[in-house]
């Protein structure tokens, strides 16, 4: 399962922007296109958007792409989104290593803690994702929230990293409480410091508005 991720850096004028968000969501929908909409929170720079789509594979990713390049109202809302674009970053595409269901229905307000690196020069990238999977199980049993794994297939590779799924920012509370009681998380979370470059480690919100 892959997920394609595009982030774009907005004025942060979401009175304007959002009817836009939504229309763009709305016109994948209509082709067939799984579209997510998420605003940047804890960790990000304010005003960032970012669109996520989950496909089974490259061909139903291009199947997609086809559907929307050939629709009229996509171009039209794009155009009139252009005026509050400040930037953007290069798409990924994410590879699953955990996790990662087709179809799955995200609720509105849904918070995702997105944890990751640049994995080291010279770090073993089949033990990083062990270490990766062992911190994630023990998250698991101490909070019984799971976790899905990823590495970037396009974009920037060597990133790796986990992204945890919330209801809201109550249950992240709730799951820092417990975790920050237990003794065994933190030291197995520091085991990965040698698998990451130095100065790319990475926790932030991103939360679903579409």
């Amino acid at each position: 399962m892959l997920l394609l991720n595009r982030e774009i850096q907005t004025t942060g004028d979401f009175e304007k922007i959002m009817p836009m968000i939504q229309e763009f969501v709305s016109i994948a929908h209509g082709v067939g296109v799984p579209l997510n909409a998420w605003a940047g929170s804890n960790g990000c720079v304010s005003g960032t958007i970012s669109f996520g789509a989950m496909y089974e594979s490259l061909a139903a990713r291009a199947e997609g792409t086809a559907k929307l390049m050939s629709t009229k109202a996509w171009w039209e809302t794009g155009r009139k989104f252009r005026e509050f674009v400040v930037s953007t970053q290069p798409d990924n595409i994410y590879n699953f290593v955990r996790g990662g269901v087709a179809g799955m229905e995200i609720p509105i307000g849904t918070v995702i803690q997105q944890n990751y690196f640049q994995i080291a020069s010279g770090a073993d990238f089949l033990a990083t994702l062990k270490w990766m999977n062992e911190l994630v199980d023990l998250g698991k049993q101490i909070t019984g929230i799971d976790a899905a794994i990823i590495h970037t297939l396009f974009g920037t590779l060597g990133t790796v990293g986990y992204f945890t799924g919330y209801a809201n920012a109550a249950q992240i509370d709730e799951a820092r409480a417990k975790i920050a009681a237990n003794a065994e998380w933190f030291p197995k979370f520091l085991e990965g410091g040698k698998y990451a470059e130095s100065g790319t480690v990475v926790q932030r919100h991103v939360v679903k508005i579409a």
